[in-house]
């Protein structure tokens, strides 16, 4: 089994895309300081040029401690106030998704 959350956003015309992957990597960085694996995505079909941030885990007990450090992390909440003020990317959704056996 494995768990992965999404975050889907959509990047604002006329802001700095480089900016926007920036400010990604910091958060990646503080999700794998406390268990994750983040990676970054575009989409290329459906919602094209949405991207989408997510970070997996083996279990859900994992993805409890993780979330819970994340959220207690004062790193993470000076960078959720940062990109919250940049205005790079407008949020879309979030998923929390469990793989199902085949």
């Amino acid at each position: 089994m494995a768990i992965m959350v999404q975050y889907d956003f959509r990047p604002i015309p006329g802001k700095k895309l480089a900016a926007l992957v920036e400010s990604c990597q910091v958060a990646a960085n503080i999700w794998k300081k406390h268990g994750a694996k983040p990676s970054l995505w575009t989409v290329g079909v459906g919602e094209v040029g949405n991207m989408s941030f997510t970070v997996s885990f083996a279990t859900y007990s994992e993805y409890g401690k993780c979330l819970d450090a994340v959220t207690m992390d004062p790193e993470f909440r000076a960078w959720q106030a940062r990109n919250t003020e940049s205005g790079n990317a407008e949020w879309v959704r979030s998923n929390l998704l469990r793989e199902m056996q085949l």
